[in-house]
Order: C-alpha cells, then structure tokens, then sequence
C-alpha cells in the first residue's frame, strides 16, 4: 500500500501580516499573504483556496492543519484558531499549534531574541540558540529592560525596538505561515494544542 503524502495546511493570522501555506513532506509549497491588519476572516478561505489551487490540492488532500497561537492579534488568533478547527473537524484531520516566537525564530541559524510587538508599551520576548532552540520562557520586556542587552531582534516589534534602542535586527527567513508548517511537518515536538497563546492576565478569557 502506498503510504499517503503529508500535506499541511498552515494559517497565521495572528501577525501584522497575515498567511496562509500548503507544504509537502516533500519540500513543496505554495504561500500567500495580506497586509492589512483588518477583514483577515473575509479573506482567509479565499487565501486558502488560492494556495490549494496553486499546488492543485484539494481539501481531501490535507492531512494536517497547522496555526500560529500567538501571542498577537487577540482578534487575530481567535479568527485563526476557529478557521483551523472548523476545518480540521470538518475534515476528520488533527490541527497542531505553532507559537509565533518558535515561527519567527524558526530557520534562522542564528541565537536571536523574539521581539513582538505587544500593541502597548513592551514587548513579548523570548531567546533561541543558533539551532531554533529556546533558552527561555516567553515574558513581557520594557524597552528599558532590552536597552541593557545585548542581542539580534527578530520578529513584529523589532521597526518600533529599532527606533527606541540601538539593535541589530533580522528579518524571519519567510512568511510565518510556511514556517509553522514546516515546523508541523518536520518537528511535531515543537507543536502544541491549538488553544491561544496570551501573555496577559486580562487576554485569558475570551
């Protein structure tokens, strides 16, 4: 019998810029992205269907659904994660977790710190080894915390950290959404329950 091709359907709309990708265990894939920070779930089936379509993919094909749990967008994750769900149940197929500091950090082959941006006055942080491991836990960080390190940022809130103190800044090695389902794909462990991820006492309860 032949053994049935992964393909995982990955969502992020958990960021400024919001993407969705269909990769293969095979190194294939299709991705696309909008920049706009509003109307993520009026265009996010059409954003589906279009990387389905560029890979000649249907549904029934899927095998996995990946989505990026934040921290973020609080809309953002909840449009994300109740897309991820309806669709993995509708399909019979499991949905898998991807934080966003382990996406943005993901491929880059240098220790870097995670820097978000959390929408108000800090940042959510965490460390990564050369290897994409973290060497920490996620925290919320001032400006005047960062300023006495010394680190490569990465990741939504590095434009703003970049404008406050003296870093270096890198950029992710691709649209978030490709990276969570590469991380689906090829490193299961590093996947969580697909519930959302919130740094804040007050962004528990939905």
């Amino acid at each position: 019998m032949t053994k049935r091709q992964k393909l995982c359907l990955a969502i992020d709309t958990a960021s400024d810029v919001s993407s969705v990708a269909l990769c293969d265990d095979e190194g294939r894939y299709a991705v696309t992205h909008m920049t706009a920070t509003r109307g993520q779930g009026e265009a996010l089936m059409g954003m589906i269907q279009d990387v389905l379509s560029q890979m000649e993919k249907s549904p029934k094909d899927l095998t996995h659904i990946a989505v990026a749990i934040g921290p973020g967008s609080f809309t953002g994750v909840r449009i994300g994660l109740a897309t991820a769900r309806g669709l993995g149940l509708a399909l019979g197929i499991p949905v898998l977790g991807v934080d966003n500091f382990k996406a943005t950090a993901y491929g880059l082959k240098k220790a870097v710190a995670v820097v978000l941006d959390s929408k108000r006055d800090d940042y959510f942080v965490q460390h990564f080894d050369a290897k994409g491991n973290a060497v920490d836990t996620p925290t919320l960080k001032t400006t005047l915390q960062l300023k006495s390190a010394s680190f490569i940022a990465c990741g939504s809130g590095t434009v703003r950290l970049a404008q406050e103190i003296k870093c270096k800044v890198m950029e992710p090695k691709q649209d978030l959404a490709l990276s969570v389902a590469e991380i689906a794909l090829q490193e299961p462990k590093n996947t969580a329950e697909p519930h959302p991820l919130y740094l804040r006492d007050a962004d528990v309860t939905i």
